[in-house]
C-alpha cells in the first residue's frame, strides 16, 4: 500500500514525537491493518518512562487495539481484507524449531519482537502483524463488540485465561490485589465462571467503585492502621495449619490470592494470607531486579501452590465480551485522539481517577456513548 501515515515514535525514554512516515510494507506472511482504537497498557508506561523491554529507538509503542485488515501477504490464509479484529502483541520468527513445530509462543524471539517493543506498534494509523495466523494472532470481532471495546479484549484476556488456570471452584474465597483493568478482568472472569466470593484490594476508592460494578463482593482499601490481611480475617475468618514452629499459625481463610500490583511487599502478603493448600498467582509484570520478602514458612508449611500468571486466552476474551460477561464500558475512563497520545499516557499514570485510557487513532472511527474525550 502506498502513501504516508501519522505515527508516534519514542526516541528515548520519556520523549516521543509524531512523524509523517511511509505506510509500512509487508512480507508474504504478514498483514497490514488500519488501527481504529488503541489502549494504553501499564507496560507502555514503563516502556515510555524507563525503556522497559524496548529493543531499539525510535519505536512506535502500543499493542492493544482494534484493527481492519487492508492488505494480506500472499501466504496468509483465512484472513481476508476488510476483517475487523483484535490481535496479540506477541510476534514470532516463524523459522526456529519451536515455530516449525507450531509452538509459536515458545519462540525465543517473542520477548524481542513484541508489538510496540521490538517492532512498531499501534500508536500509528497503520501497523503490521508478522507471520499472521487466524485464531493465533488474529481474532475476528463479532458485530456486537464495538471498536472501542474491542481494543480492551487484549488486557481482559489475562482474566479469561487465569480463571481457568487457577481452577476456581464454587465456594472459593478469592482475593485480588490491584483493581486496574487486569484485576477487573480477573474479577469478571472468575465471577462468570464460578459461584464464589471475591474481595478486591486497592487504595483507590475510584477503582474500588469500578470493581463493585464489575461484581466484587467485598471492597478493601488498606491503611497502615488496618492492613488488608485484617479485613480478610474479618470477612472470611482464620484457618489454622499444622507443622508450624513459629507464632503465626493462623492464615486467613483465603483459597486463592492473586497479585496484580507489581509491589513486592504484596507478593509476600499473598503467601501469608492463603490457607494451607491455597493458591497464589503473580500476574503483574516484574523486572529482574524486583525482590520480594517472602517468608519461606508461609510456603513450606502451607504447601502453597504457585500458579503461573503469564497466561491469557485471547479467543475466550472475545467470546466473553460478545456474551456480555466481560464489560469494559465503565472501565474506559478517558479517550484521547491520536494527536494527544502524550496526554493519554499522563492520564493513565493517574491511577486515582483512571482505569483504562484509550486512543482514537482513526478520526473517522465512530464515537460511543461512553467516549469521555472531554
Amino acid at each position: 500500500m502506498e502513501g504516508t501515515m501519522r505515527a508516534w515514535f519514542m526516541t528515548e525514554p520519556g520523549k516521543m514525537e509524531m512523524r509523517q512516515v511511509p505506510i509500512p510494507q509487508i512480507g508474504p506472511k504478514d498483514i497490514l491493518f488500519k488501527v481504529s482504537y488503541a489502549a494504553v497498557c501499564g507496560s507502555d508506561l514503563h516502556a515510555f518512562d524507563f525503556g522497559m523491554a524496548v529493543q531499539h529507538y525510535p519505536i512506535t509503542l502500543g499493542h492493544e487495539f482494534t484493527g481492519y485488515v487492508v492488505e494480506a501477504g500472499s501466504e496468509v490464509k483465512d484472513i481476508p481484507v476488510g476483517m475487523r479484529f483484535m490481535g496479540t502483541n506477541i510476534q514470532w520468527c516463524g523459522q526456529c524449531p519451536a515455530c516449525q513445530a507450531g509452538d509459536v509462543f515458545n519462540c525465543p524471539d517473542v520477548t524481542r519482537n513484541g508489538l510496540g517493543f521490538g517492532v512498531n506498534g499501534v500508536f500509528a494509523e497503520y501497523s503490521v502483524l508478522h507471520n499472521a495466523m487466524l485464531n493465533v494472532s488474529v481474532y475476528p470481532l463479532p458485530g456486537n463488540v464495538n471498536d472501542l471495546a474491542g481494543a480492551t479484549c487484549e488486557p481482559m484476556c489475562v482474566g479469561a485465561g487465569m480463571a481457568d488456570a487457577l481452577d476456581v471452584q464454587d465456594g472459593d474465597h478469592v482475593v485480588i490485589y490491584g483493581a486496574g483493568i487486569i484485576g477487573q478482568g480477573l474479577l469478571q472472569a472468575i465471577k462468570a465462571r464460578n459461584k464464589c466470593e471475591v474481595a478486591m484490594v486497592n487504595r483507590s476508592p475510584f477503582r474500588l467503585e469500578l470493581a463493585k460494578e464489575s461484581g466484587a463482593d467485598y471492597l478493601i482499601s488498606p491503611t497502615a492502621e488496618k492492613p488488608a490481611i485484617d479485613s480478610l480475617r474479618e470477612i472470611w475468618g482464620s484457618a489454622e495449619y499444622p507443622y508450624h514452629y513459629g507464632d503465626q499459625t493462623e492464615a486467613c481463610n483465603v483459597d486463592i490470592a492473586i497479585e496484580v500490583t507489581g509491589n513486592p511487599d504484596i507478593v509476600a502478603e499473598c503467601f501469608k494470607v492463603v490457607r494451607k493448600g491455597g493458591k497464589v498467582s503473580l500476574v503483574a509484570s516484574y523486572t529482574d531486579d524486583v525482590v520480594s520478602p517472602i517468608a519461606p514458612a508461609d510456603i513450606f508449611y502451607k504447601g502453597v501452590k504457585l500458579v503461573d500468571g503469564l497466561c491469557g486466552n485471547f479467543g475466550k476474551s472475545v467470546q466473553l465480551m460478545s456474551e456480555g460477561k466481560f464489560r469494559t464500558d465503565h472501565l474506559i475512563t478517558q479517550v484521547f485522539p491520536l494527536e494527544q497520545l502524550p496526554e493519554a499516557i499522563e492520564a493513565a499514570k493517574k491511577t486515582k481517577n483512571s482505569c483504562k485510557v484509550c486512543v482514537k487513532v482513526d478520526p473517522s472511527a465512530p464515537d460511543y456513548p461512553y467516549n469521555k474525550q472531554d
